[in-house]
């Protein structure tokens, strides 16, 4: 099978899909709220989902921003190569986030409501509109690297291109910080509480849009040395040269290095604020020994920090490309796998408040402690095929026609001319 060929094909087996999956819209969309016809566990799946995907590409934008503010270009210059791919991951790995939050409410057509009546007070609110700000950066910022690339008069605007990425780089910790505020002073929710959890959001982001950069990098120039007769770059035997190879083992690997025991500490912080807080430790022992054991010491400590350090200190030694794939899948994985349980299982507790002037001295908290059993519906996992399908078919589609290689010129479109 030719380059061409399996593209077409992947690219309609995406369109089957996103069909497929777009046929159960009837069945999840109801004339209420979504949240009212489940159990105790209103924010599902899709929740989870969202931040998970938001963490990605705002991770990947804090990564680009090592090259885009800080100046460092990676082993043998790896991210002049790649940084158009990044740009690109992060401005639309940001879709499905925004496509899984809003059908989250149920009634899609409700997130018009942040528009038209707008709550200054809202951390909610205030999403919106730094989602919005941050997608924008980033699509100025894409059209920037691509007209400069073609255009080497603009590469002398160099204080554009800083205050463009500076710009980016601030929506990403803007948007991190309120995401934290949103979860972190949601005391009717205990298992969530506390102030560390905007930088347990930023410290997660890095590492999965570390991973998801190694990951997409490796697959890409593989595919294009590899796959396709028009091949872009002198490649190697899998379609990736000595030099990305250098630069994905070397630069990724000591991301995950600084990444992994940075979460280490916060994943400990985060055992610790909850033991000192009975009702977040509620929740917390759930993690521990309760419904996400499994979960929580096979895949977020043993795969998510123990051998990802030790495949990273063996992919950074050796150089290992397979170790710093395996590596990046793990960290991918590991990744969603910790939002859905900090999320899902911060919602056991309620604090329950009395109204009557009664205080029950054995529950001082006042805890309302949900019968907890989390079951994801059909038509909500076929949400998230749906989500995600789309982001890959645009994530494609753009790998396709934008120019995204260093020095490759625009053919089409004017914008970027």
């Amino acid at each position: 099978m030719t380059g061409r060929t399996a593209l077409y094909a992947w690219l309609a087996f995406l369109v089957i899909v996103i069909a497929v999956s777009a046929a159960y819209l009837p069945k999840y969309y109801h004339t209420y709220e979504v949240w009212q016809d489940r159990d105790a566990i209103p924010w599902g799946l899709l929740v989870p989902s969202y931040v998970y995907f938001a963490l990605a590409s705002t991770g990947s934008s804090i990564v680009n921003s090592l090259y885009t503010v800080f100046g460092y270009k990676g082993e043998r210059k790896g991210f002049e190569k790649v940084i158009k791919h990044g740009v690109w991951f992060s401005l639309i790995t940001i879709i499905p986030a925004w496509i899984m939050i809003i059908l989250d409410l149920g009634r899609a057509d409700h997130f018009t409501w942040m528009i038209k009546g707008f709550n200054v007070e809202s951390r909610i609110a205030w999403m919106g509109v730094l989602y919005s700000f941050f997608f924008l950066m980033l699509l100025i910022e894409l059209v920037y690297f691509i007209r400069a690339d073609a255009n080497p008069r603009l590469k002398e605007w160099k204080a554009a291109e800083l205050t463009i990425a500076i710009l980016v780089l601030f929506a990403t910790i803007a948007v991190h910080s309120n995401l934290g505020e949103v979860f972190g002073c949601s005391t009717g929710v205990p298992g969530w509480y506390g102030s560390h959890v905007g930088a347990y959001f930023i410290a997660s982001a890095v590492l999965i849009g570390a991973a998801w950069q190694a990951f997409y990098y490796t697959i890409i120039y593989s595919l294009k040395g590899g796959l396709s007769g028009d091949k872009v770059f002198e490649a190697g035997e899998t379609g990736l040269n000595n030099d990305l190879r250098a630069f994905i083992t070397k630069t990724y690997n000591l991301i995950f290095l600084v990444g992994i025991p940075t979460l280490g500490f916060f994943e400990l912080w985060n055992a610790i604020a909850a033991y000192y807080y009975p009702p977040a430790w509620a929740a917390f022992k759930q993690l521990l020994y309760g419904e996400f054991k499994a979960d929580y010491w096979i895949i977020e400590i043993g795969f998510g920090l123990i051998v990802s350090t030790i495949l990273a200190i063996y992919g950074y030694l050796r150089r290992s490309l397979a170790a710093t794939f395996v590596n990046a899948i793990i960290l991918i994985l590991a990744g969603y796998v910790s939002k859905i349980d900090f999320i899902i299982a911060g919602q056991i507790g309620r604090l329950a408040f009395s109204y009557g002037g009664l205080t029950n001295n054995l529950n001082p908290y006042h805890v309302r402690f949900w019968p907890y059993h989390f079951e994801v519906p059909t038509s909500e996992a076929m949400m998230l095929v749906l989500a995600v399908s789309i982001w890959l078919l645009l994530l494609t589609l753009g790998e396709v026609l934008l120019p995204l290689e260093r020095g490759e010129p625009p053919k089409r479109w004017w914008v970027f001319r």
